[in-house]
């Protein structure tokens, strides 16, 4: 009787095969989500940004202007009744607006 150690060829092919298989799988899902959290992240900021323009607008009287925020850019104006705040998403240049209430 032969004693043998290890794997055999195919049980490591096949190993390999699945272990592969399972990480193309995992790793377009995986990026998905990380530009998805990355837009989420960049709409938060855009919003502090909306929120330290509508301060400045108020003490000083600021209508336009840009803003950085971890390594993005902010560019905003205040035009008749509403903020808008432009940035670069991670897919497209993205546009906020929200109505200035006094």
């Amino acid at each position: 009787m032969k004693n043998s150690y290890g794997f055999s060829w195919p049980e490591t092919v096949l190993s390999l095969s699945i272990t592969f298989l399972i990480a193309t799988t995992i790793l377009p899902l995986l990026n998905s989500m990380i530009v998805r959290l990355e837009d989420k992240k960049r709409d938060y900021h855009s919003s502090l940004v909306m929120y330290e323009i509508a301060k400045m607008y108020i003490v000083e009287g600021i209508l336009t202007g840009a803003m950085q925020v971890d390594g993005v850019m902010y560019s905003y104006e205040i035009s008749g009744e509403k903020i808008c705040v432009d940035y670069e998403g991670m897919r497209e240049e993205q546009r906020k607006c929200m109505p200035l209430i006094k």
